[in-house]
């Protein structure tokens, strides 16, 4: 199985069981749709790229459940970062938000109560998902074996 392959299926299972918990949670399904687009997408995509990096690494056996945690705490972190460094700027709530006309203090109160607090979150989510798709992947790769084994 190739790299690209694993990622895809990565990325495409990412999309599918985010999307199915966030719309059976939701009050009315059609509710979760921007933030399928809007997150769950890029995410989902950030996955497949990622996945199949790994994937590499994986099928010349240097991989482990480690390296597959870290690198998903790490990329989780970085694209929550980004989300809530996006989501504070001036330019996005531009029509108002939490933060209009706040000082530096409470700015900085935000930043370290709320939004680096929810990207370690958002990281051990992460890290979650790497050590399940370490195993899975190591799964998908040995049926394929397997397979060409028996055939």
């Amino acid at each position: 199985m190739s790299p690209k392959k694993i990622g895809l299926i990565n990325g495409l299972f990412t999309l599918i069981t985010w999307s199915v918990i966030g719309m059976s949670l939701a009050s009315y399904w059609w509710g979760a749709l921007p933030i399928i687009l809007f997150i769950l997408v890029p995410v989902s995509a950030l996955v497949s790229y990622r996945t199949s990096a790994l994937a590499q690494i994986l099928l010349q056996g240097k991989a482990t459940v480690s390296l597959y945690a870290i690198d998903g705490f790490k990329w989780a972190f970085i694209a929550s970062c980004i989300f809530w460094g996006w989501s504070i700027s001036s330019e996005v709530l531009a029509a108002g938000g939490p933060l209009l006309g706040a000082n530096g203090w409470q700015v900085l109160e935000y930043i370290f109560t709320i939004a680096i607090p929810s990207s370690l979150v958002a990281g051990l989510v992460g890290s979650l998902h790497g050590v399940v798709f370490y195993y899975l992947n190591r799964w998908q790769i040995t049926a394929k074996n397997q397979l060409k084994r028996d055939f």
